[in-house]
């Protein structure tokens, strides 16, 4: 009997996808070599982050405005990469200044990362349903696309 994960992180994977990946752990596609084993900058490697990509934008309907990035670290790394590009940071002194809203535990989360990489200040928190002393009217919020 098969067991299911429905936890955060990973989950189920179709038992015809483990198959294929174990059949391929010793040799991806023909090559001799595991995926695990090549070179990122490998023809042989090319081929499969390309097809994923495309499949990937196929899938989500991701147009060719919007780069697509294969990023080891799960989502807490977003936690930093944000606020880092938000504020253009540069030499450890962000470029512009930057305002988050706090809806809780993971934006705590977020907030413990972001001490470590700007200032910070906090335009909103959803618990006390309070706006940032310093502003009489809302802060602006950018659009943005983020995936995790």
């Amino acid at each position: 009997m098969r067991v299911y994960n429905f936890s955060a992180g990973p989950s189920v994977l179709p038992l015809d996808v483990l198959e294929k990946a174990g059949a391929e752990i010793t040799d991806a596609n023909g090559t001799g070599q595991s995926v695990m084993e090549m070179s990122h900058r490998s023809k042989d490697f090319k081929v499969i982050i390309d097809e994923a990509q495309a499949l990937l934008r196929e899938l989500m309907g991701i147009s060719d405005n919007y780069h697509v990035l294969f990023l080891q670290g799960g989502a807490s790394l977003q936690f930093s990469m944000i606020p880092l590009n938000i504020a253009c940071v540069e030499h450890g002194e962000p470029k512009r200044k930057t305002s988050y809203i706090d809806t809780g535990v993971w934006a705590k989360k977020a907030a413990e990362e972001r001490q470590n990489t700007q200032r910070q200040k906090s335009a909103f928190h959803l618990k006390t349903k309070r706006t940032a002393t310093s502003r009489k009217r809302p802060l602006p919020i950018r659009k943005m696309l983020i995936i995790t």
